[in-house]
């Protein structure tokens, strides 16, 4: 039953991308909005198609807030999705994904904005080009991890990216997210299966991703933290370690772990 679903994901997936790719191109050439909205809908029916479940505390979820920096945790190549469906923003991902094929490709049509996390002196051009954006009301997300954990829990936050909130007019906002792969057709998950849809290790990317798509409907909490502005923290180091706590707690208490 896990191979026919796979199958006829991927068909759908294929011919969801193959219809897109053109339409994304024209959005990019018409006008910025359209370039910035298609995405939503893009990510949207590839959520419908994999078949997964977001739930998400409304309250503390603004749709329109502009000029923010979301800080989220990454689990999976399917973050992307469930945060691609919610928020009007451009990603902020390493330079190997834009190398890789097709969904390097279609990241570089939903405006994914590529650093070379390793070049330290490019580290500071890429804070002032994000800060710029966002002062202009444009919306980011990072992942400060700087790669992907299992699930059960994060890895220690790199502040080097999280400089780009620091401005002299403090007008930049922030929101941790918890990204929290909670159940499994609709049954909660424990931590071996939470591990086994997760992309960590020497697992391929195809690998990581068939493991996710055949293992059935997976229900994704995403917690949307108290919104604040940047005047809140002296400094990326402290701005770093409220996040990480922050999102820590929003996963410990969602999954039971302890």
């Amino acid at each position: 039953m896990s191979i026919l679903r796979l199958i006829f994901i991927l068909f759908f997936l294929v011919l969801i991308i193959a219809i897109s790719i053109p339409i994304q191109i024209i959005c990019n050439t018409i006008g910025f909005k359209l370039k910035k909205l298609y995405p939503l809908f893009f990510y949207q029916l590839i959520k419908i198609t994999i078949g997964i479940n977001i739930n998400f505390n409304k309250a503390k979820f603004n749709k329109r807030k502009n000029g923010v920096l979301y800080i989220a945790n990454h689990v999976s190549w399917f973050d992307i999705i469930c945060l691609g469906t919610l928020l009007n923003a451009r990603f902020v991902a390493k330079k190997e994904v834009s190398k890789m094929g097709i969904f390097g490709f279609l990241a570089k049509l939903s405006n994914t904005f590529f650093i070379d996390n390793e070049n330290k002196i490019k580290i500071i051009e890429y804070n002032n080009f994000i800060r710029k954006k966002l002062q202009k009301g444009e919306n980011f997300i990072i992942f400060p991890e700087g790669t992907t954990s299992d699930g059960n829990g994060i890895i220690n936050f790199k502040s080097s990216m999280l400089e780009c909130a620091f401005d002299e007019s403090n007008q930049i906002n922030i929101q941790p997210i918890s990204i929290c792969y909670s159940k499994l057709n609709n049954i909660p998950m424990g931590i071996y299966l939470r591990r086994n849809i997760a992309w960590v290790g020497d697992t391929s990317m195809v690998a990581a991703m068939a493991n996710f798509l055949r293992s059935g409907r997976i229900t994704v909490d995403i917690i949307f933290h108290e919104l604040m502005s940047i005047n809140n923290f002296k400094n990326r180091k402290e701005l770093a370690s409220y996040c990480e706590n922050q999102i820590l707690s929003g996963l410990n208490k969602t999954l039971k772990i302890n």
